[in-house]
């Protein structure tokens, strides 16, 4: 079974047409509800990583759904659009950012993980961490972790690259940090041959179509 992997940013109504990682709402609405007319189904992280490994049987039409970077339009926007059709997704956070300006607050980022919302590992300040040595990795990695497990109360063991930029350290770190999966960003599909610090993801860019998504998922 292999299972395709989106990846979202910012999604508001009136994106700003000069940057591709912000997406329309009412775009996203509209997959949202060709997921749902269509009989897929939305993992959480774990579902997704116990599929992969074998543990439980896939749904007929598995998807993971996955936000980058705990900007504020997730609560405002995204969530609502996720609870109307019961979805579930997972929110890769920049522990940095949290009560910064644009991004969610604390208390956001609590109810969100209330509200079923994996809340998963996505560095401190969000660098391109193959620019760093090991320690510099290390200490990004590990002290966001440990900010959102204290946050959120959930372990911090996957993870997302910033950028989808990474080298051999970097999986060294998190395989020590006691991860256990990573994601990429790559336009293929994943599957339980697929390494698991390497796992790949759709990015879902402005100019992409309705057409477009329903290549991604299917």
């Amino acid at each position: 079974m292999n299972i395709p992997v989106l990846l979202y940013h910012v999604v508001k109504p009136e994106p700003d047409p000069a940057n591709n990682y912000q997406y329309r709402l009412d775009e996203f609405e509209k997959q949202m509800a060709y997921l749902h007319a269509n009989g897929y189904t939305t993992l959480s992280m774990d579902e997704y990583l116990d599929v992969l490994d074998g543990k439980a049987e896939a749904p007929a039409k598995p998807v993971l759904l996955t936000f980058d970077d705990n900007t504020a339009d997730f609560t405002e926007y995204v969530m609502p659009v996720l609870e109307r059709y019961g979805m579930k997704a997972i929110q890769f956070t920049v522990s940095g950012w949290i009560d910064g300006d644009l991004y969610m607050s604390a208390q956001e980022m609590v109810d969100i993980a209330a509200r079923g919302i994996d809340v998963l590992n996505h560095t401190v300040t969000h660098p391109v961490l193959s620019e760093f040595d090991r320690d510099r990795q290390r200490e990004e990695i590990a002290e966001g972790g440990k900010a959102l497990e204290a946050l959120v109360g959930r372990r911090q063991d996957v993870f997302a690259y910033p950028y989808g930029k990474y080298n051999e350290l970097t999986i060294e770190v998190l395989r020590e940090l006691g991860y256990r999966a990573a994601f990429i960003v790559a336009n293929e599909k994943s599957g339980p041959e697929t390494p698991r610090m390497e796992l790949p993801r759709y990015c879902l860019l402005q100019f992409h179509t309705m057409d477009d998504f329903v290549r991604m998922v299917n």
